[in-house]
């Protein structure tokens, strides 16, 4: 009598690695990955460019001494959104 043997699939390991995804796999996440961006850096490059214009109405109605750590968080999310829209380019 002939042993019997089952055909499994192709397993994974056990220590918790995966295996690598196709390169198919790969440029469908990549460019997902960047149309999922595209609204982020849009947001981000506006904000950039607008929230600047808020800058001398605060410095002109002196709302800026009373409110020092306020204009200090808003100067730091005008450089995130500067880094963060950077590389935005509009889609052709």
């Amino acid at each position: 009598m002939e042993p019997v043997t089952m055909s499994t699939p192709e397993s994974r390991p056990l220590d918790g690695t995966a295996a690598e995804p196709t390169p198919a796999l790969q440029d469908t996440l990549r460019s997902a990955l960047t149309y999922a961006a595209l609204p982020i850096r849009f947001v981000a490059f506006w904000l950039a460019t607008l929230l600047p214009l808020t800058y001398l109405p605060l410095l002109a109605t002196g709302t800026v001494t009373g409110h020092r750590l306020a204009f200090a968080g808003l100067l730091t999310l005008n450089a995130v959104a500067f880094v963060v829209g950077h590389s935005y380019n509009p889609p052709e």
